[in-house]
């Protein structure tokens, strides 16, 4: 079998190597249409609600707010986990999707279920920002050596000009400054 083989190769040269050539040029292009992420995304997805009512007691948020959210979004399509964490002033709300959620639809079907909740006055839940856990790939420090940019003036760019030169940048979902003395 495999002396026939070698014996229909060496016979049909040209044959073999133009079905090499042909293998050689469909592997590439498939190579250049391969997605590959530098980080791919294996974290579920997953959308946080954020709700502030300062001056009030975690017993107060978790009653008032919490809750009523928790049960608000309860049947979202393709949930799988609710969580929620209520401190000081505070209520956060992580709703955790399978793998055939979609993340803008399930975002929409979070927004119009918080239409929905009875808060009260003047307590207004926000959607955090789209992004993925594994999305926080960039880590910077500002540093000076001229005496007249201080660890104040510093954070003042950050803050002032940096911060929302990042956000102008294509599928940035959020920017975070920490550090430094706000001014």
């Amino acid at each position: 079998m495999i002396r026939r083989l070698v014996d229909f190769a060496l016979a049909n040269t040209f044959l073999i190597l133009a079905a090499g050539g042909l293998l050689l040029v469909w592997g590439l292009i498939s190579f250049h249409r391969l997605p590959v992420e530098a980080y791919p995304d294996v974290a579920d997805t997953w959308v946080q609600i954020i709700t502030q009512w300062p001056g009030h007691a975690a017993e107060e948020i978790e009653q008032q707010v919490t809750v009523p959210i928790e049960v608000q979004v309860n049947g979202v399509a393709h949930m799988t986990h609710l969580r929620s964490l209520s401190l000081f002033g505070l209520s956060v709300v992580t709703l955790v999707f399978d793998d055939q959620a979609n993340g803008p639809l399930s975002r929409a079907q979070v927004l119009e279920r918080l239409a929905q909740v009875t808060l009260p006055a003047g307590v207004t839940p926000q959607l955090a920002a789209d992004y993925s856990p594994v999305g926080q790939i960039y880590f910077y420090s500002l540093t000076s050596t001229n005496p007249a940019y201080d660890r104040m003036e510093l954070k003042a760019l950050q803050d002032w000009f940096l911060e929302k030169q990042f956000r102008s940048v294509p599928n940035v979902a959020d920017v975070v400054g920490f550090g430094g003395l706000t001014r």
